[in-house]
């Protein structure tokens, strides 16, 4: 069996952030949504525009920091070596 050790050096900020913020909105939807029915439930009342601005305001910030942190670890795997993996081949393995 052929093991390869590999490290990822670079992690693309932009896709990077795009994709992880669309899964981070994939689970942070029903949790707004909870926290509104919650406040809906206690006040009886819930401004329409509310929902929007937080999930918005999710994936704005969400984008920002993710987009920061590919940058910091580009960084970090620049000058100390990236996160190391060991790949091997599927037909290999029994």
């Amino acid at each position: 069996m052929s093991n390869m050790k590999k490290q990822i050096t670079y992690i693309s900020p932009g896709q990077t952030a795009k994709a992880l913020v669309l899964i981070y909105l994939t689970f942070s939807i029903p949790l707004v949504l909870l926290a509104f029915l919650a406040t809906f439930i206690r006040y009886g009342e819930l401004p329409g525009i509310a929902l929007f601005s937080a999930l918005l305001l999710n994936a704005v910030l969400g984008f920002i920091l993710l987009w920061i942190a590919c940058h910091a670890y580009n960084w970090v795997a620049e000058r100390f070596g990236g996160i190391e993996i060991t790949l091997s081949d599927l037909r290999d393995q029994k």
